[in-house]
């Protein structure tokens, strides 16, 4: 288990960019259904890539956030009831521009200033 909090950017050099625009397709449903929405990734899973979960923001001002759904790191799929029960959820996340710019990123892509 890692004892820092990490991203999918923490994995940037060991996951593939159709892993990455799978999440972001999954915080892309979340924000359509709920509003604004952030993945954080799961940090007990012994699967690689991790499974990760995309909570809903429920309060911008606050960072409070309800759980939306957990998804399988291989397969994309919603986590049984017992993986998520015994995953270990890292307390940082990422936004959906920050999934997007980290897909720019491992595409080669630069920033605009």
């Amino acid at each position: 288990m890692h004892k820092t909090p990490q991203t999918l950017r923490s994995f940037k050099e060991c996951i593939s960019i159709e892993y990455v625009r799978r999440v972001l397709a999954q915080v892309e449903n979340c924000e359509r259904e709920l509003g604004d929405a952030q993945a954080s990734v799961c940090l007990n899973c012994d699967t690689h890539p991790p499974h990760y979960r995309v909570d809903a923001v429920m309060d911008v001002e606050t960072g409070e956030t309800a759980p939306w759904s957990s998804f399988s790191g291989r397969t994309h799929r919603p986590l049984s009831p017992k993986q998520q029960l015994t995953a270990v959820w890292s307390s940082e996340h990422m936004t959906l521009q920050e999934i997007a710019d980290l897909i720019g990123e491992m595409r080669g892509y630069s920033k605009r200033s």
